[in-house]
């Protein structure tokens, strides 16, 4: 059905021009229209000054007329880092960081991943798919349209086989774009913990090869970190997984500069994410390899880490996205517009970079750019309706949800 929204008070397309990134001070330029309309079906057909609409719909005919006085259209968000997929609760890990005790020293005792992971080896697909379920939905009602999600919680075959299926069972429910990540290489599964090569052997000789099979994930994953996987272990999974024709995503130096972010771009991974200790040599190296930066600063506010060097990445021309890393112990939460907020109080970055970064950018670090991320002409018509004047007002006035209505592929999915 063809749709006019009109008299949209801003219109921010994040407009691309062709390009797949947006890199530097390219992600200050957001393209807003004021007074705008929008005519679209699945797809964007035509945007533009509300001026200019008689001339040009006069033979488009549309069969729904929407007045948006004093409303603010933006692409939906991409949120292109996800943990949502798991069981259980660790809510006493967190009182306990509370009172001064380290996600380090929490992880040495046996907590940390290895806690969902335990909860996770035991639940069913379906109390999988529930959970996350719930959760995705918070974050539709919150503006996401698109959502990347990570196995990593299983560390076994079976339960690692088990979450992508529930990923796939959670991508044909729900209304929005779900991408599916393998990420086996989270940790090191307990029983493992002294034979590390060989659980290195099961990921690169059972793991890969069953989800490559089934086409379960577009993507993989390695935790390349200190006290997780060394950048020898992670060369031998990103290979195989190339080898399987997977496309990879790394969490990069996010407790310590491990040179992952090297590694990353060594690999021409399409993602680098976390980089909270990423070196000026990583952020070059990325630059050239071609390499999506994606930030993640609600991990930085949980854990009490020192933020990833937003600023000096875009003025070194680097292409940023930011992503929420929902995950339940580093950092939970499923709202982008929070993602925002600390993203420019506490990186520095402007509005404008920020809302690129939360939506094309974000797109791009899941080779989705040429699709959605952006409100152009041929792309999907996955937007957001918000109750402001103008795109700022989501940055100003910050700890609310200014998402009326959320839509995608050109049909209204959720209403606040």
């Amino acid at each position: 059905m063809k749709t006019l929204l009109k008299n949209i008070s801003s219109l921010v397309t994040v407009a691309s021009k062709g390009k797949k990134k947006l890199c530097g001070n390219e992600m200050n330029e957001v393209s807003e229209i004021k007074d705008a309309s929008v005519l679209f079906d699945e797809k964007i057909l035509w945007v533009g000054k509300t001026s200019e609409v008689d001339k040009i719909i006069s033979n488009e005919h549309p069969e729904q007329v929407i007045e948006l006085n004093n409303k603010t259209v933006i692409p939906g968000f991409v949120d292109s880092h996800t943990h949502i997929v798991f069981a259980g609760n660790r809510s006493n890990e967190f009182s306990r960081r509370l009172r001064g005790a380290t996600y380090e020293e929490i992880a040495k005792e046996g907590g940390g991943i290895q806690t969902t992971v335990k909860a996770t080896r035991n639940a069913s697909i379906e109390e999988l798919v529930q959970n996350a379920s719930q959760i995705a939905k918070n974050a539709i009602a919150h503006g996401t349209t698109t959502m990347e999600v990570k196995s990593g919680y299983g560390l076994t075959i079976e339960s690692e086989i088990k979450q992508l299926k529930a990923i796939k069972r959670l991508a044909e429910a729900l209304p929005i774009r779900i991408v599916p990540t393998f990420l086996g290489a989270h940790d090191f599964p307990p029983e493992y913990r002294d034979k590390k090569d060989k659980y290195i052997d099961i990921i690169c000789n059972e793991m890969i090869p069953q989800i490559a099979e089934e086409k379960l994930a577009v993507y993989v994953d390695a935790f390349v970190d200190m006290g997780y996987y060394t950048l020898e272990q992670a060369e031998r999974i990103f290979s195989t997984a190339i080898s399987y024709g997977l496309k990879l995503r790394v969490h990069a130096d996010e407790l310590a500069n491990v040179g992952a972010a090297s590694l990353a771009a060594r690999f021409k991974a399409v993602s680098a994410d976390h980089l909270l200790f990423v070196s000026d040599k990583g952020i070059e190296e990325l630059k050239k390899a071609g390499t999506i930066a994606t930030l993640l600063p609600g991990t930085a506010y949980f854990i009490r880490m020192p933020y990833a060097p937003a600023r000096k990445m875009i003025d070194n021309g680097l292409a940023i996205a930011l992503a929420t890393d929902c995950n339940p112990g580093s950092c939970f939460t499923e709202n982008m517009q929070i993602i925002l907020s600390l993203a420019v109080i506490n990186m520095k970055m402007s509005a404008e970079e920020a809302l690129t970064a939360a939506t094309f950018n974000g797109a791009a670090a899941l080779e989705l750019s040429q699709i959605c991320g952006s409100l152009e002409v041929g792309k999907q018509a996955d937007f957001l309706i918000l109750n402001t004047n103008s795109y700022t007002e989501l940055f100003y006035h910050f700890g609310i949800n200014h998402v009326n209505e959320v839509w995608m592929a050109g049909r209204k999915i959720h209403q606040n």
